[in-house]
This record gives structure tokens, sequence and C-alpha cells, in this order.
């Protein structure tokens, strides 16, 4: 299906999917810590290798330092910070076999939520549901909004997952150490990449409202498959010393 047809169908589609990672109010001090680290490393504010002066923070946020502590102790345990002692927390740089496994994994977890939603696109409001998702992604093929895009994209693959049935799917996605490999690699993105992305996109959801699990799963995994081998292509300055 072409990209025009995908943003036909979309026309009339339910409103959108609500942001599970969006902040709530009445959140604690240490919530507020985490949702603004998070924040600020999709947007490219946190870079990896990047060191976090507590001072800082605690000013920045207008917080004390028990919660800022508190929020990186629990980014420590997600994979996001590396807590190093005598010296700080800094912003976790993946080494080059933690990218390899991380997209090892996705490869398989991705390509199983791909074909279970075509499997299921026609239940419901599954259809309707994928394409509005499929819609708001692709729109950003002439943007360069990169904060919003990785929202956009995450958002896309909540709705593979949830429409794929499986809840306990999400469980087992990395999903800090997403954030921090796309931040990490972001800037060696080229144009041609970038088409070759999108493309990818539109095949996959081609095959997904076709309701083909077995190309849906295909197209996915190959799509996460040239991502990691254009990734391990990269030279040896752009990872973290294994050691």
């Amino acid at each position: 299906m072409a990209r025009q047809a995908i943003q036909q169908e979309a026309r009339g589609a339910v409103a959108e999917i609500e942001d599970s990672e969006a902040p709530t109010r009445g959140t604690s001090s240490p919530d507020q810590v985490v949702r603004a680290l998070i924040d600020g490393v999709k947007s490219g504010k946190y870079v990896p290798g990047q060191r976090l002066i507590e001072a800082d923070l605690t000013s920045e946020l207008k917080i004390s330092r028990g919660p800022v502590r508190e929020a990186l102790k629990r980014l420590a345990a997600e994979g996001l910070i590396s807590l190093i002692p005598h010296r700080g927390a800094y912003i976790r740089q993946l080494t080059r076999r933690e990218v390899h496994e991380i997209l090892e994994i996705q490869e398989y977890l991705t390509g199983l939520a791909a074909r279970l939603a075509a499997e299921r696109i026609d239940q419901g409001d599954r259809r309707a549901r994928f394409t509005a998702a499929c819609e708001r992604l692709l729109s950003f093929h002439e943007r360069s909004d990169t904060m919003a895009f990785h929202d956009e994209r995450a958002r896309f693959y909540q709705t593979l997952v949830a429409i794929g049935g499986n809840r306990e799917l999400s469980r087992f996605v990395p999903v800090m150490q997403i954030h921090l490999l796309r931040m990490q690699f972001q800037q060696y993105l080229s144009a041609p990449d970038r088409q070759r992305q999108f493309d990818e996109y539109e095949k996959l959801a081609e095959c997904i409202l076709a309701g083909n699990p077995r190309k849906a799963e295909t197209a996915m995994q190959q799509h996460i498959r040239r991502t990691r081998l254009s990734i391990e292509n990269l030279p040896d300055e752009v990872f973290a010393s294994a050691g």
C-alpha cells in the first residue's frame, strides 16, 4: 500500500493512543527527575558519556539531593546511567557488544509483534488504530523534530504490540537501552539511511494491513537487522570501551 493509501485510510480513525510515558499530576520528586533525565536523553540535552552533576540537577529541577540520588539509582538499575564510585553518574554509552545484543533481542521480539499484529489486524478497531499510528509516524519523513519523532516511533511500537494482543511482550523490550542506542547513533544516520528507514516502515505497514503474518515478521526482522549491521560497521571510537 502506498503512503497516500495509508493516509487516506487514516481519515476518520480513532483518537491517538495515550502515551504511556507522559508525566501525570501528583508525580513524586524522584519520578520528576527520572522523567526529566529520560526526556533529556531523548532530546539530546544529555548525551551518552556525559557526566551528571547532582548540584546542577537540584538547581535546575528545584529538587533536593535526596530525590535526585534516588532517581539516579533507579536509572542505573534500568541501565540508562552508570554510577561510578568516586566519579559520579554518567549517561551510559553502549559498547559494541551491548548494541549487538540489544538489537539481536529486538529483531526477534519486534518480528513476533509484527506477526501477531498482522494476524489480528481485523479484530475490533485494530486496523484503524494501526493505520492512524502509521500515518503519524510517516508524517515525520520530511520533518527534523528528533524528539517528537522518537516519541512517535515509540507510540508506533506500543500500538504494534497492543494490537497483537500479547500484553507480556512489552515487558521484554529493553526500553531504556533503546533510548540510549537511538541517541548514541542518531548523528551517524545518513540521508540514504533515513530514506531506507521510512521505506521499511511503509513496507512493514503494507504487510500488516494486508494481514500477512509471515511477510510482516520478515519485514520487521529485516528492518532491525539492517539497522544493526549499519551500526556495527561504525568505527570503534563510536562505542564505549568494553573494559
